[in-house]
């Protein structure tokens, strides 16, 4: 049951919680496991990097270029097999270390092999070969570090939940001269602390917020900010829809709920459900 109040007088009233819970928005969330997994894919993509790298640099130190004649064009999964006489005069047959389009049977094409293995060679293609390592860097590099910035500045925007308690959720909002009343405590909110701790480990934090959950009239919105002056609002809507909302401005239908916490970066404090009418006597179970 909750508590709701008359204008500027303080006296409770029977509880008011009827209608149809919506699920608790949490928008624009990016959870640690998204930051891991791109960590990884930046991880990976680093070390295939320092592969192709560590190989331009042997072919650079060790590598010869020659004529080759392809003997075996190879196929979309198949290196092609080519032959060609080393700078000692040594004759080398061998599979190619990469893959693409080659010449037919019988064409010439150029190659560059490792001169402490002959068998080792490829096909000498200049300076793309440092391009795809390269490429390759900048993006192993991009990827983790577009995820943090992202984690960090969704994280400052949606920290999580601290509510008030509610005795100082009624001496913010008593002085008020509207009609206000306490959210109804839900079952999902009064079950065990163990269950709870398990929820914000999981990261959903959006249980927490029924503790200072107010509801008001929609055409009273401005009295938010009277009561919460200098504090950081945020309309929130039914889908991800959010917007940050100053003093003068009005909410539109899109947005049921404000968020209220002291400052930017700080956890949020109080939730405030916008409703269209007040609880009448039949809702509030008074005879």
């Amino acid at each position: 049951m909750a508590d709701w109040h008359t204008p500027a007088m303080g006296i409770r009233l029977p509880g008011f919680g009827g209608g149809r819970r919506r699920p608790e928005p949490v928008p624009f969330r990016l959870g640690v496991d998204v930051v891991w997994k791109a960590f990884a894919a930046g991880i990976v993509l680093l070390v295939l990097a320092a592969y192709w790298f560590y190989w331009n640099v042997t072919y650079a130190e060790y590598g010869t270029a020659v004529t080759a004649e392809v003997l075996d064009a190879g196929g979309p999964k198949e290196r092609p097999t080519v032959r060609f006489v080393t700078r000692k005069g040594v004759p080398t047959v061998t599979r190619l270390t990469d893959y693409g389009d080659y010449p037919g049977v019988g064409k010439t094409i150029t190659v560059e092999y490792d001169e402490r293995d002959p068998g080792r060679a490829r096909r000498y293609e200049g300076s793309w070969y440092w391009a795809y390592p390269a490429g390759v860097t900048v993006i192993g590099l991009a990827v983790p570090a577009t995820a943090v910035w992202i984690f960090y500045r969704r994280r400052r925007r949606y920290p999580g939940w601290e509510p008030l308690a509610r005795a100082d959720v009624t001496e913010i909002f008593s002085p008020l001269p509207v009609l206000w009343w306490v959210g109804p405590r839900s079952a999902e909110s009064s079950e065990g602390s163990d269950k709870q701790k398990g929820d914000k480990q999981k990261g959903d934090n959006s249980r927490d917020c029924q503790e200072a959950h107010v509801l008001m009239l929609r055409r009273d919105q401005q009295e938010i900010h009277r009561a919460l002056p200098g504090w950081d609002l945020w309309g929130v809507g039914a889908g991800p829809g959010v917007e940050r909302w100053r003093a003068g401005q009005r909410l539109s239908m899109a947005y049921d709920e404000v968020w209220c916490r002291r400052r930017r970066g700080e956890t949020w404090r109080v939730k405030i459900s916008l409703v269209e009418s007040a609880p009448s006597a039949e809702a509030t179970g008074r005879q």
